[in-house]
């Protein structure tokens, strides 16, 4: 057995913003499998997608708060820099 790991990096530049969209588990439009449930995130205005499973995007939401609140505080410290 081969066991790889995978990397990738990618920048895309989305002035027009995201759309967010979720998919509920629908049968493979070939084939006799099922494509499970997830969420897209599309790039507006360019080709690019991030497609997470359910799983991942709940971890991506438990953790955006904390992510948030670093960058408010990043900010803050930034501003009280300038002042000073």
């Amino acid at each position: 057995m081969i066991v790889m790991s995978t990397y990738m990096s990618a920048s895309v530049s989305a002035p027009e913003g995201i759309e967010v969209n979720y998919h509920p588990e629908r049968p493979m439009s070939f084939g006799d499998g099922v494509v499970p449930a997830g969420v897209d995130v599309r790039f507006t205005g360019t080709t690019a997608y991030l497609s997470l499973s359910i799983e991942d995007a709940r971890a991506l939401a438990e953790q955006l708060p904390q992510i948030l609140m670093l960058h408010d505080a990043a900010e803050r410290v930034a501003a009280e820099k300038a002042v000073a």
